[in-house]
Protein backbone atom coordinates (compact mmCIF):
# COMPACT_ATOMS: atom_id res chain seq x y z
CA UNK A 1 0.00 0.00 0.00
CA UNK A 2 1.42 3.37 -1.01
CA UNK A 3 2.31 5.92 1.66
CA UNK A 4 0.36 9.18 1.38
CA UNK A 5 2.32 11.72 -0.68
CA UNK A 6 0.77 14.68 1.20
CA UNK A 7 0.57 13.99 4.95
CA UNK A 8 -2.48 15.59 6.52
CA UNK A 9 -0.47 17.22 9.31
CA UNK A 10 1.83 19.00 6.84
CA UNK A 11 -1.08 20.05 4.61
CA UNK A 12 -3.02 21.52 7.54
CA UNK A 13 0.08 23.33 8.82
CA UNK A 14 0.86 24.85 5.40
CA UNK A 15 -2.78 25.85 4.82
CA UNK A 16 -3.08 27.40 8.29
CA UNK A 17 0.24 29.25 7.91
CA UNK A 18 -0.73 30.63 4.48
CA UNK A 19 -4.21 31.56 5.69
CA UNK A 20 -2.97 33.35 8.81
CA UNK A 21 -0.24 35.11 6.80
CA UNK A 22 -2.77 36.39 4.28
CA UNK A 23 -5.10 37.35 7.12
CA UNK A 24 -2.29 39.29 8.85
CA UNK A 25 -1.42 41.08 5.61
CA UNK A 26 -5.05 41.98 4.91
CA UNK A 27 -5.67 43.13 8.49
CA UNK A 28 -2.45 45.14 8.46
CA UNK A 29 -3.35 46.89 5.18
CA UNK A 30 -6.92 47.55 6.30
CA UNK A 31 -5.73 48.76 9.70
CA UNK A 32 -3.09 50.98 8.09
CA UNK A 33 -5.60 52.62 5.76
CA UNK A 34 -8.23 52.96 8.46
CA UNK A 35 -5.77 54.51 10.93
CA UNK A 36 -4.32 56.81 8.27
CA UNK A 37 -7.77 58.10 7.35
CA UNK A 38 -8.69 58.44 11.01
CA UNK A 39 -5.45 60.26 11.85
CA UNK A 40 -5.81 62.72 9.00
CA UNK A 41 -9.41 63.36 9.99
CA UNK A 42 -8.31 64.05 13.56
CA UNK A 43 -5.64 66.47 12.27
CA UNK A 44 -8.24 68.08 10.01
CA UNK A 45 -10.47 68.60 13.02
CA UNK A 46 -7.61 69.93 15.11
CA UNK A 47 -6.44 72.38 12.43
CA UNK A 48 -10.04 73.46 11.77
CA UNK A 49 -10.50 74.25 15.45
CA UNK A 50 -7.33 76.35 15.48
CA UNK A 51 -8.34 78.21 12.32
CA UNK A 52 -11.85 78.90 13.65
CA UNK A 53 -10.38 80.06 16.93
CA UNK A 54 -7.91 82.41 15.23
CA UNK A 55 -10.58 83.57 12.78
CA UNK A 56 -12.73 84.86 15.63
CA UNK A 57 -9.92 87.26 16.55
CA UNK A 58 -9.42 88.68 13.05
CA UNK A 59 -10.88 92.01 11.97
CA UNK A 60 -11.27 91.20 8.30
CA UNK A 61 -11.56 94.77 7.05
CA UNK A 62 -8.63 96.00 9.09
CA UNK A 63 -6.48 93.08 8.01
CA UNK A 64 -7.55 93.58 4.39
CA UNK A 65 -6.41 97.20 4.56
CA UNK A 66 -3.08 96.19 6.15
CA UNK A 67 -2.46 93.71 3.34
CA UNK A 68 -3.27 96.35 0.77
CA UNK A 69 -1.16 99.17 2.35
CA UNK A 70 1.47 96.89 3.87
CA UNK A 71 1.22 98.97 7.06
CA UNK A 72 0.65 97.30 10.44
CA UNK A 73 -2.31 98.60 12.43
CA UNK A 74 -2.85 98.20 16.18
CA UNK A 75 -5.32 95.40 15.56
CA UNK A 76 -2.76 93.78 13.33
CA UNK A 77 -0.19 93.83 16.13
CA UNK A 78 -2.71 92.36 18.59
CA UNK A 79 -3.53 89.59 16.11
CA UNK A 80 0.18 88.98 15.61
CA UNK A 81 0.74 88.55 19.35
CA UNK A 82 -2.35 86.37 19.66
CA UNK A 83 -1.15 84.02 16.90
CA UNK A 84 2.25 83.75 18.64
CA UNK A 85 0.46 82.61 21.78
CA UNK A 86 -1.35 79.97 19.76
CA UNK A 87 2.03 78.66 18.62
CA UNK A 88 3.05 78.36 22.30
CA UNK A 89 -0.13 76.53 23.32
CA UNK A 90 -0.65 74.15 20.39
CA UNK A 91 1.68 71.51 18.94
CA UNK A 92 1.71 72.64 15.34
CA UNK A 93 4.48 73.32 12.85
CA UNK A 94 3.41 76.72 11.49
CA UNK A 95 0.55 79.21 11.88
CA UNK A 96 0.56 82.03 9.34
CA UNK A 97 -1.38 84.34 7.04
CA UNK A 98 -0.21 84.80 3.46
CA UNK A 99 -1.42 86.70 0.40
CA UNK A 100 -0.71 84.74 -2.80
CA UNK A 101 -0.79 86.83 -5.99
CA UNK A 102 0.61 87.11 -9.48
CA UNK A 103 3.70 89.20 -10.16
CA UNK A 104 5.03 89.53 -13.69
CA UNK A 105 2.78 86.63 -14.71
CA UNK A 106 4.18 84.23 -12.08
CA UNK A 107 2.60 83.20 -8.79
CA UNK A 108 4.27 84.64 -5.69
CA UNK A 109 3.43 84.52 -2.01
CA UNK A 110 3.55 87.59 0.22
CA UNK A 111 3.91 87.16 3.94
CA UNK A 112 1.27 88.77 6.16
CA UNK A 113 1.79 87.22 9.60
CA UNK A 114 4.12 84.32 10.48
CA UNK A 115 3.49 83.27 14.06
CA UNK A 116 6.36 81.92 16.11
CA UNK A 117 7.19 80.73 19.60
CA UNK A 118 9.11 82.83 22.13
CA UNK A 119 12.17 80.69 21.49
CA UNK A 120 11.80 81.25 17.78
CA UNK A 121 11.59 85.00 18.26
CA UNK A 122 14.75 84.98 20.35
CA UNK A 123 16.73 83.06 17.75
CA UNK A 124 15.25 85.05 14.83
CA UNK A 125 14.18 88.48 16.18
CA UNK A 126 13.55 90.03 12.75
CA UNK A 127 11.31 87.23 11.53
CA UNK A 128 9.08 87.71 8.54
CA UNK A 129 7.45 91.13 8.18
CA UNK A 130 4.27 92.25 6.49
CA UNK A 131 4.69 92.56 2.71
CA UNK A 132 7.74 90.30 2.46
CA UNK A 133 7.71 88.32 -0.78
CA UNK A 134 8.73 84.77 0.15
CA UNK A 135 11.18 84.17 -2.64
CA UNK A 136 12.92 80.80 -2.55
CA UNK A 137 10.53 79.45 0.07
CA UNK A 138 7.91 78.10 -2.36
CA UNK A 139 8.52 76.99 -5.89
CA UNK A 140 6.12 78.02 -8.66
CA UNK A 141 4.10 74.80 -8.43
CA UNK A 142 3.43 75.13 -4.69
CA UNK A 143 2.81 78.88 -4.99
CA UNK A 144 0.17 78.11 -7.62
CA UNK A 145 -1.31 75.51 -5.27
CA UNK A 146 -1.80 78.19 -2.58
CA UNK A 147 -3.39 80.51 -5.12
CA UNK A 148 -5.83 77.83 -6.21
CA UNK A 149 -6.78 76.92 -2.63
CA UNK A 150 -7.28 80.59 -1.68
CA UNK A 151 -9.77 81.08 -4.51
CA UNK A 152 -12.12 78.54 -2.89
CA UNK A 153 -14.83 79.61 -0.48
CA UNK A 154 -14.24 76.85 2.10
CA UNK A 155 -11.27 75.52 3.98
CA UNK A 156 -8.92 73.26 2.02
CA UNK A 157 -6.49 70.55 3.12
CA UNK A 158 -3.41 69.68 1.06
CA UNK A 159 0.25 68.71 1.22
CA UNK A 160 2.97 71.08 0.08
CA UNK A 161 6.74 71.45 -0.09
CA UNK A 162 8.64 74.53 0.98
CA UNK A 163 12.03 75.42 2.35
CA UNK A 164 10.41 74.96 5.77
CA UNK A 165 9.71 71.29 5.06
CA UNK A 166 7.05 68.91 3.88
CA UNK A 167 3.77 69.91 5.56
CA UNK A 168 0.10 69.06 5.70
CA UNK A 169 -1.72 72.37 5.39
CA UNK A 170 -5.20 73.64 6.17
CA UNK A 171 -6.00 76.95 4.40
CA UNK A 172 -9.00 79.15 5.21
CA UNK A 173 -9.59 81.91 2.57
CA UNK A 174 -10.05 85.39 4.09
CA UNK A 175 -12.72 87.36 2.22
CA UNK A 176 -13.37 91.09 2.79
CA UNK A 177 -16.64 92.95 2.40
CA UNK A 178 -15.91 93.49 -1.28
CA UNK A 179 -15.88 89.73 -1.80
CA UNK A 180 -12.13 89.75 -2.45
CA UNK A 181 -10.06 86.69 -1.44
CA UNK A 182 -7.24 88.86 -0.19
CA UNK A 183 -5.36 86.36 2.04
CA UNK A 184 -5.31 82.86 3.47
CA UNK A 185 -5.12 81.75 7.11
CA UNK A 186 -2.98 78.58 7.26
CA UNK A 187 -2.03 75.92 9.79
CA UNK A 188 0.78 73.45 9.02
CA UNK A 189 1.54 70.10 10.60
CA UNK A 190 4.70 68.28 9.59
CA UNK A 191 3.96 65.28 7.37
CA UNK A 192 6.92 63.52 8.96
CA UNK A 193 5.11 63.69 12.29
CA UNK A 194 1.98 62.26 10.70
CA UNK A 195 3.89 59.51 8.97
CA UNK A 196 5.85 58.76 12.13
CA UNK A 197 2.61 58.33 14.06
CA UNK A 198 1.19 56.12 11.29
CA UNK A 199 4.42 54.09 11.14
CA UNK A 200 4.54 53.56 14.90
CA UNK A 201 0.89 52.57 14.99
CA UNK A 202 1.34 50.22 12.01
CA UNK A 203 4.39 48.53 13.55
CA UNK A 204 2.60 48.01 16.85
CA UNK A 205 -0.49 46.81 15.06
CA UNK A 206 1.45 44.37 12.84
CA UNK A 207 3.37 43.01 15.82
CA UNK A 208 0.10 42.50 17.68
CA UNK A 209 -1.56 40.86 14.66
CA UNK A 210 1.44 38.59 14.04
CA UNK A 211 1.59 37.68 17.72
CA UNK A 212 -2.11 36.86 17.80
CA UNK A 213 -1.78 34.97 14.50
CA UNK A 214 1.16 32.97 15.88
CA UNK A 215 -0.80 32.24 19.04
CA UNK A 216 -3.78 31.12 16.97
CA UNK A 217 -1.63 28.88 14.75
CA UNK A 218 0.04 27.33 17.78
CA UNK A 219 -3.19 26.71 19.68
CA UNK A 220 -5.01 25.55 16.53
CA UNK A 221 -2.26 23.09 15.58
CA UNK A 222 -2.07 21.75 19.15
CA UNK A 223 -5.83 21.23 19.14
CA UNK A 224 -5.80 19.73 15.65
CA UNK A 225 -2.91 17.45 16.55
CA UNK A 226 -4.63 16.14 19.67
CA UNK A 227 -8.14 15.84 18.25
CA UNK A 228 -7.66 15.13 14.54
CA UNK A 229 -4.18 14.60 13.12
CA UNK A 230 -2.67 12.30 15.75
CA UNK A 231 -5.84 10.15 16.05
CA UNK A 232 -6.11 9.91 12.24
CA UNK A 233 -2.41 8.95 12.06
CA UNK A 234 -2.97 6.18 14.63
CA UNK A 235 -6.08 5.03 12.79
CA UNK A 236 -4.21 5.02 9.47
CA UNK A 237 -1.38 2.88 10.88
CA UNK A 238 -3.89 0.45 12.37
CA UNK A 239 -5.87 0.19 9.11
CA UNK A 240 -2.71 -0.22 6.96
CA UNK A 241 -1.43 -2.92 9.30
CA UNK A 242 -4.81 -4.67 9.17
CA UNK A 243 -4.86 -4.45 5.36
CA UNK A 244 -1.36 -6.01 5.11
CA UNK A 245 -2.25 -8.84 7.47
CA UNK A 246 -5.55 -9.47 5.69
CA UNK A 247 -4.05 -9.69 2.19
CA UNK A 248 -4.35 -13.30 0.91
CA UNK A 249 -5.19 -14.36 4.45
CA UNK A 250 -7.14 -17.62 4.67
CA UNK A 251 -7.23 -17.83 8.47
CA UNK A 252 -10.16 -15.75 9.75
CA UNK A 253 -8.69 -15.68 13.26
CA UNK A 254 -5.87 -13.46 11.92
CA UNK A 255 -8.34 -10.94 10.46
CA UNK A 256 -8.13 -8.94 13.67
CA UNK A 257 -8.08 -5.13 13.67
CA UNK A 258 -5.78 -3.70 16.35
CA UNK A 259 -7.90 -1.04 18.06
CA UNK A 260 -5.86 2.22 18.26
CA UNK A 261 -7.97 3.27 21.30
CA UNK A 262 -8.96 6.72 20.07
CA UNK A 263 -11.00 8.76 22.57
CA UNK A 264 -11.46 12.15 20.95
CA UNK A 265 -15.26 12.19 21.34
CA UNK A 266 -15.68 13.33 17.74
CA UNK A 267 -16.04 11.91 14.22
CA UNK A 268 -12.53 10.39 14.32
CA UNK A 269 -13.46 8.24 17.31
CA UNK A 270 -16.71 7.26 15.57
CA UNK A 271 -14.72 6.31 12.45
CA UNK A 272 -12.31 4.21 14.51
CA UNK A 273 -15.19 2.43 16.24
CA UNK A 274 -16.84 1.82 12.84
CA UNK A 275 -13.64 0.32 11.37
CA UNK A 276 -13.21 -1.86 14.45
CA UNK A 277 -16.81 -3.07 14.21
CA UNK A 278 -16.39 -3.62 10.47
CA UNK A 279 -13.33 -5.83 11.06
CA UNK A 280 -15.25 -7.91 13.59
CA UNK A 281 -18.17 -8.25 11.18
CA UNK A 282 -15.72 -9.15 8.40
CA UNK A 283 -14.14 -11.82 10.59
CA UNK A 284 -17.55 -13.29 11.37
CA UNK A 285 -18.57 -13.06 7.73
CA UNK A 286 -15.41 -14.84 6.52
CA UNK A 287 -15.90 -17.59 9.10
CA UNK A 288 -19.48 -18.04 7.92
CA UNK A 289 -18.31 -18.15 4.31
CA UNK A 290 -15.63 -20.72 5.11
CA UNK A 291 -18.17 -22.80 7.03
CA UNK A 292 -20.55 -22.54 4.09
CA UNK A 293 -17.77 -23.45 1.66
CA UNK A 294 -16.93 -26.47 3.78
CA UNK A 295 -20.54 -27.57 3.73
CA UNK A 296 -20.76 -26.98 -0.01
CA UNK A 297 -17.52 -28.90 -0.56
CA UNK A 298 -18.89 -31.80 1.50
CA UNK A 299 -22.08 -31.72 -0.53
CA UNK A 300 -20.08 -31.61 -3.78
CA UNK A 301 -18.01 -34.56 -2.65
CA UNK A 302 -21.17 -36.42 -1.80
CA UNK A 303 -22.71 -35.53 -5.15
CA UNK A 304 -19.48 -36.51 -6.94
CA UNK A 305 -19.41 -39.80 -5.09
CA UNK A 306 -23.05 -40.41 -5.98
CA UNK A 307 -22.33 -39.44 -9.58
CA UNK A 308 -19.40 -41.87 -9.67
CA UNK A 309 -21.56 -44.62 -8.22
CA UNK A 310 -24.34 -43.82 -10.66
CA UNK A 311 -22.12 -43.77 -13.77
CA UNK A 312 -19.32 -46.19 -12.92
CA UNK A 313 -19.38 -49.92 -13.44
CA UNK A 314 -18.96 -51.58 -10.05
CA UNK A 315 -16.78 -54.44 -11.31
CA UNK A 316 -14.46 -52.86 -13.87
CA UNK A 317 -14.65 -49.20 -12.68
CA UNK A 318 -15.09 -48.01 -16.26
CA UNK A 319 -18.11 -45.95 -17.28
CA UNK A 320 -21.47 -47.74 -17.42
CA UNK A 321 -24.44 -47.69 -19.77
CA UNK A 322 -25.97 -44.61 -18.08
CA UNK A 323 -22.82 -42.59 -18.78
CA UNK A 324 -22.74 -43.96 -22.33
CA UNK A 325 -26.25 -42.55 -22.85
CA UNK A 326 -25.10 -39.11 -21.64
CA UNK A 327 -22.09 -39.16 -23.94
CA UNK A 328 -24.37 -40.19 -26.78
CA UNK A 329 -26.37 -36.96 -26.26
CA UNK A 330 -23.22 -34.88 -26.52
CA UNK A 331 -21.98 -36.68 -29.65
CA UNK A 332 -25.40 -36.31 -31.29
CA UNK A 333 -25.15 -32.52 -30.69
CA UNK A 334 -21.75 -32.53 -32.41
CA UNK A 335 -23.29 -34.41 -35.33
CA UNK A 336 -26.11 -31.87 -35.53
CA UNK A 337 -23.58 -29.00 -35.47
CA UNK A 338 -21.34 -30.65 -38.09
CA UNK A 339 -18.40 -31.00 -35.68
CA UNK A 340 -18.42 -34.80 -35.16
CA UNK A 341 -15.26 -36.89 -35.84
CA UNK A 342 -15.32 -40.23 -34.03
CA UNK A 343 -15.37 -43.97 -34.31
CA UNK A 344 -16.82 -46.78 -32.19
CA UNK A 345 -15.22 -50.10 -31.26
CA UNK A 346 -17.60 -52.79 -30.09
CA UNK A 347 -15.95 -55.58 -28.07
CA UNK A 348 -17.81 -58.71 -26.96
CA UNK A 349 -15.90 -61.17 -24.74
CA UNK A 350 -15.65 -64.78 -25.93
CA UNK A 351 -15.91 -67.82 -23.64
CA UNK A 352 -17.45 -65.99 -20.64
CA UNK A 353 -20.26 -68.52 -20.23
CA UNK A 354 -17.72 -71.37 -20.37
CA UNK A 355 -15.60 -69.73 -17.64
CA UNK A 356 -18.66 -69.15 -15.43
CA UNK A 357 -19.91 -72.71 -15.91
CA UNK A 358 -16.57 -74.47 -15.39
CA UNK A 359 -14.78 -72.22 -12.89
CA UNK A 360 -17.51 -70.19 -11.25
CA UNK A 361 -18.71 -66.64 -11.46
CA UNK A 362 -15.84 -65.34 -9.33
CA UNK A 363 -13.33 -66.30 -12.01
CA UNK A 364 -15.84 -65.12 -14.58
CA UNK A 365 -15.59 -61.68 -12.95
CA UNK A 366 -11.78 -61.95 -13.05
CA UNK A 367 -12.05 -62.68 -16.77
CA UNK A 368 -14.26 -59.62 -17.36
CA UNK A 369 -12.02 -57.32 -15.25
CA UNK A 370 -8.80 -58.52 -16.93
CA UNK A 371 -10.19 -58.15 -20.45
CA UNK A 372 -11.48 -54.64 -19.63
CA UNK A 373 -8.07 -53.69 -18.19
CA UNK A 374 -6.42 -54.84 -21.43
CA UNK A 375 -8.75 -52.57 -23.44
CA UNK A 376 -8.10 -49.60 -21.15
CA UNK A 377 -4.31 -50.01 -21.46
CA UNK A 378 -4.48 -49.74 -25.23
CA UNK A 379 -7.08 -46.93 -25.43
CA UNK A 380 -5.78 -44.78 -22.58
CA UNK A 381 -7.06 -41.55 -24.24
CA UNK A 382 -10.58 -42.80 -24.96
CA UNK A 383 -13.58 -43.47 -22.72
CA UNK A 384 -14.40 -47.16 -22.26
CA UNK A 385 -17.98 -48.18 -21.43
CA UNK A 386 -19.36 -51.52 -20.14
CA UNK A 387 -22.84 -51.57 -21.65
CA UNK A 388 -23.64 -55.22 -20.93
CA UNK A 389 -22.37 -58.27 -19.07
CA UNK A 390 -19.61 -59.01 -21.57
CA UNK A 391 -19.98 -56.06 -23.95
CA UNK A 392 -17.68 -53.04 -24.04
CA UNK A 393 -17.70 -49.92 -26.19
CA UNK A 394 -14.71 -47.66 -26.93
CA UNK A 395 -15.42 -44.13 -28.24
CA UNK A 396 -12.54 -43.08 -30.47
CA UNK A 397 -11.96 -39.30 -30.51
CA UNK A 398 -9.11 -36.86 -30.86
CA UNK A 399 -5.66 -38.55 -30.64
CA UNK A 400 -6.99 -42.12 -30.51
CA UNK A 401 -9.20 -41.38 -33.49
CA UNK A 402 -6.15 -40.26 -35.49
CA UNK A 403 -4.22 -43.40 -34.45
CA UNK A 404 -7.18 -45.79 -34.65
CA UNK A 405 -5.64 -48.24 -37.14
CA UNK A 406 -2.53 -48.79 -35.04
CA UNK A 407 -4.56 -49.07 -31.82
CA UNK A 408 -7.11 -51.50 -33.28
CA UNK A 409 -4.24 -53.61 -34.60
CA UNK A 410 -2.62 -53.59 -31.13
CA UNK A 411 -5.93 -54.61 -29.57
CA UNK A 412 -6.39 -57.57 -31.90
CA UNK A 413 -2.80 -58.72 -31.42
CA UNK A 414 -2.97 -58.40 -27.64
CA UNK A 415 -6.17 -60.44 -27.33
CA UNK A 416 -4.91 -63.03 -29.83
CA UNK A 417 -1.69 -63.52 -27.86
CA UNK A 418 -3.58 -63.62 -24.57
CA UNK A 419 -6.08 -66.21 -25.78
CA UNK A 420 -3.23 -68.54 -26.84
CA UNK A 421 -1.06 -68.11 -23.74
CA UNK A 422 -1.12 -71.59 -22.15
CA UNK A 423 0.95 -70.36 -19.19
CA UNK A 424 -2.08 -68.56 -17.84
CA UNK A 425 -5.22 -69.88 -16.18
CA UNK A 426 -8.25 -70.19 -18.45
CA UNK A 427 -9.78 -67.03 -16.96
CA UNK A 428 -6.55 -65.19 -17.77
CA UNK A 429 -6.63 -66.00 -21.46
CA UNK A 430 -8.70 -63.11 -22.74
CA UNK A 431 -10.49 -63.33 -26.05
CA UNK A 432 -12.91 -60.93 -27.65
CA UNK A 433 -14.80 -60.31 -30.86
CA UNK A 434 -14.22 -56.81 -32.22
CA UNK A 435 -16.32 -54.63 -34.46
CA UNK A 436 -15.27 -51.18 -35.68
CA UNK A 437 -17.32 -48.41 -37.35
CA UNK A 438 -16.26 -44.84 -38.29
CA UNK A 439 -18.73 -41.97 -38.41
CA UNK A 440 -19.79 -41.09 -41.97
CA UNK A 441 -21.65 -37.80 -42.24
CA UNK A 442 -23.20 -38.91 -45.53
CA UNK A 443 -25.01 -41.91 -44.04
CA UNK A 444 -24.98 -41.62 -40.25
CA UNK A 445 -27.65 -39.43 -38.67
CA UNK A 446 -26.79 -40.18 -35.05
CA UNK A 447 -24.29 -42.01 -32.89
CA UNK A 448 -26.53 -45.07 -32.69
CA UNK A 449 -26.17 -45.54 -36.46
CA UNK A 450 -22.42 -45.89 -36.01
CA UNK A 451 -22.96 -48.17 -33.00
CA UNK A 452 -25.20 -50.49 -34.99
CA UNK A 453 -22.59 -50.89 -37.73
CA UNK A 454 -19.90 -51.56 -35.14
CA UNK A 455 -22.17 -54.12 -33.47
CA UNK A 456 -22.83 -55.82 -36.82
CA UNK A 457 -19.11 -55.97 -37.59
CA UNK A 458 -18.47 -57.38 -34.11
CA UNK A 459 -21.08 -60.07 -34.68
CA UNK A 460 -19.44 -60.99 -37.99
CA UNK A 461 -16.10 -61.24 -36.22
CA UNK A 462 -17.60 -63.47 -33.52
CA UNK A 463 -19.15 -65.81 -36.12
CA UNK A 464 -15.88 -65.98 -38.03
CA UNK A 465 -14.00 -66.75 -34.81
CA UNK A 466 -16.37 -69.67 -33.98
CA UNK A 467 -16.08 -71.12 -37.44
CA UNK A 468 -12.28 -70.91 -37.16
CA UNK A 469 -12.29 -72.82 -33.85
CA UNK A 470 -14.65 -75.53 -35.20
Amino acid sequence: MEVSQKPLKRSIFIFTLVFITLLCVVLSVVSYKAYTNSLYKSYDKRMLDIINYVDTHIDIEDLSECVETKVESEKFKVLFAFMDSIMEDFDIHYLYIIAPAYENGSPVIMNVISADTAYGRETDPDGYYLGLILEGVYDIENAQLYLDMMEKDDISYFKNFSSWGYDYTALQPLINSKGEHFAGLCVDIEVDDVQRAIRNYTIINIVLIVFLGGMFITLFLIWMNQNVMEPISKLEKAVVSFAKRSHDQSNPDLLKFEDPHIHTHNEVESLSDAVNQMSEDMQTYVKNILDAEGKVEDMKNQVTQMDVVAHQDALTHVKNKAWYDKVQERVNEDIANGKARFGIIMADLNNLKKINDNYGHEHGNDYIFGACHQICLIFDHSPVFRIGGDEFVVLLENKDYENRKELISQMKSAFELSSKDESKEPWGRYSTAIGVAIYDSASDKCMNDVFKRADENMYKDKVASKMARE
